[in-house]
């Protein structure tokens, strides 16, 4: 992803190619001594880059295929990083965890797909598209909150 951003950059492409291979590198140190609190760093890094990269432009249509990945990564580093205390995964296991993470990963590809298709759509204005707005946005903090709630 990294490289991506970097070769797709006019003006920055050298600062945003150190900065996916800092990534690059911080990624590698954390897993090769399993530090999972090193690991939300390279993507907090190529999210950065990606931002950084967009400062100058509007919508990216690309957006929600670097969510994906981005998501992609850190699933495959986590996993990575739960694997190395335990002898090995049944196989079964293993496919399955696989399997999860590509559809994980393709479903936010979709979801992100939906977003940036929903941006572009015009549904006028006025106070009731407002009220709708905060309605959803306080629906989708209430559904966040529960799902973060600790189970007893």
């Amino acid at each position: 992803m990294g490289s991506a951003v970097a070769l797709t950059s006019d003006s920055r492409r050298l600062e945003l190619g150190a900065l996916a291979l800092a990534a690059v590198a911080i990624l590698a140190l954390g897993l090769a001594r399993p530090f999972p609190s090193v690991l939300p760093w390279p993507l907090v890094i190529l999210g950065a880059a990606y931002v950084w990269n967009l400062a100058d432009e509007g919508i990216d249509q690309w957006a929600p295929v670097y969510a994906g990945s981005l998501l992609a990564v850190a699933e495959l580093a986590y996993w990575s990083a739960e694997l190395r205390g335990r002898t090995h995964d049944a196989e079964r296991l293993t496919e399955r965890r696989a399997v999860l993470i590509v559809v994980l990963a393709l479903a936010s590809v979709i979801a992100g797909g939906f977003v940036l298709a929903a941006t572009s759509l015009r549904i006028g204005s006025g106070i009731a598209t407002d009220l709708l707005g905060v309605a959803a946005a306080v629906g989708a903090l209430a559904v966040v909150a529960v799902l973060a709630r600790p189970r007893s």
